[in-house]
């Protein structure tokens, strides 16, 4: 972000910091309980929302060279990650061409990539290499490649379709209302730290609901994050994307300096959410990225935390940062997400939000829109 947008912020957060407040929308708004439990509804979402739209799915600094790459679970579609030799990023449907068995697993680097089962080996650019008992087979080497899939690689973030019938238009295009915003964070810079799984029984938005509102921050998280940041959140909206961000509570201090001589961070925590609903925090040491995508079933879900830190940052600050966000998500957030998804079910009873959760209104609407 350009000083102007990070004076902005700042002035924005300020001013609700000092009038006790927080951007608000128009009016309270009700959710549909069913939204949380009805296996009808998760099918359209896994389709519309997922399946048929390209995804966020990675910092670009998860693969840092040539030779590196990452193999993720995309709901029940195995994807593959990589960068070949000049370094150019690469996407394909992890599963050996000669019995679907995946052909990579976790992360690293790698000159080539064989498959367990009959020791099929591929380049970083999908091409087989080898195969044992060539013979045996009449099917051409250059016919026996890995499944590309579109992919596209902007400012720092990798962009994928799950489907071979997924468009590199749609992949490159995905970012482009927020693409000014993002390009200002420089996330291409940022260094991979880890990623961690949690296996959720909640309902995929209510762990994406957690990062959408701070009007739980003094209950929830009074003895964590509530010491160091407010709850007087700004919204913004790009399109199909949105920025929250909240104050750190020494920002009162900004209001005693001239505007030119305010630092050129924002004095708080930024969550730029990209559609269909992927969390990149950031703050001064580094990034998270949060991904929750449905389970098998309505009340269950699949969430990824990934930590990055900063250029410049001292990294065991940034690990320390990421440690201390993961704890807060793993222990206050998770288990809420939990509860709540057992009280919708017992007691149907639809969901209110109020005036003070905007984003949560702004999400909501889109994933019911794309439904329709």
């Amino acid at each position: 972000m350009n000083r102007a947008t990070i004076n902005s912020i700042n002035r924005r957060l300020l001013e609700n910091l000092r009038n006790n407040t927080t951007d608000m929308a128009a009016s309270e708004t009700r959710i549909a309980a069913s939204e949380f439990y009805c296996p009808d509804i998760l099918a359209a979402e896994r389709q519309h929302l997922f399946i048929n739209t390209p995804q966020p799915v990675a910092f670009s600094g998860e693969l840092p060279g040539p030779g590196s790459y990452l193999a993720l679970q995309m709901l029940d579609i195995p994807v593959l990650l990589t960068r070949d030799e000049r370094g150019q990023l690469r996407a394909f449907i992890n599963a050996c061409s000669h019995r679907g068995a995946r052909v990579a697993s976790g992360s690293g680097q790698a000159r080539s990539l064989v498959c367990p089962f009959h020791g099929w080996a591929y380049a970083l650019d999908g091409a087989l290499r080898g195969r044992p008992e060539d013979g045996c087979f009449s099917t051409p080497v250059d016919d026996c490649a890995l499944t590309p899939l579109a992919v596209s690689e902007k400012y720092g973030v990798v962009v994928v379709a799950l489907t071979v019938d997924g468009t590199q238009h749609a992949v490159d295009s995905a970012l482009d209302e927020i693409g000014e915003h993002l390009e200002g964070i420089g996330f291409q810079h940022y260094r991979a730290l880890e990623r961690r799984h949690f296996d959720v029984a909640a309902n995929w938005k209510l762990v994406s609901d957690l990062s959408l509102e701070s009007y739980h921050f003094k209950t929830l998280h009074r003895d964590s994050v509530a010491r160091i940041l407010a709850a007087n959140a700004v919204v913004d909206t790009f399109g199909r994307h949105s920025l929250w961000a909240f104050p750190f509570k020494s920002i009162a201090q900004l209001g005693e300096r001239d505007e030119d001589s305010w630092p050129d961070t924002v004095q708080g925590s930024c969550t730029f959410t990209l559609y269909p609903g992927v969390m990149f925090v950031v703050n001064s040491l580094g990034a998270q990225m949060i991904r929750a995508e449905p389970g098998a079933g309505p009340g269950e879900s699949r969430v990824t935390f990934v930590g990055v830190s900063g250029p410049g940052c001292d990294v065991e600050q940034a690990r320390q940062a990421w440690d201390f966000g993961g704890e807060v998500f793993e222990r206050e957030d998770l288990p809420i997400a939990e509860d709540c998804q057992r009280g919708l079910v017992a007691g149907r009873r639809d969901q209110l939000l109020g005036r003070n959760e905007p984003l949560l209104h702004f999400w909501h609407q889109l994933w019911r829109a794309a439904l329709s």
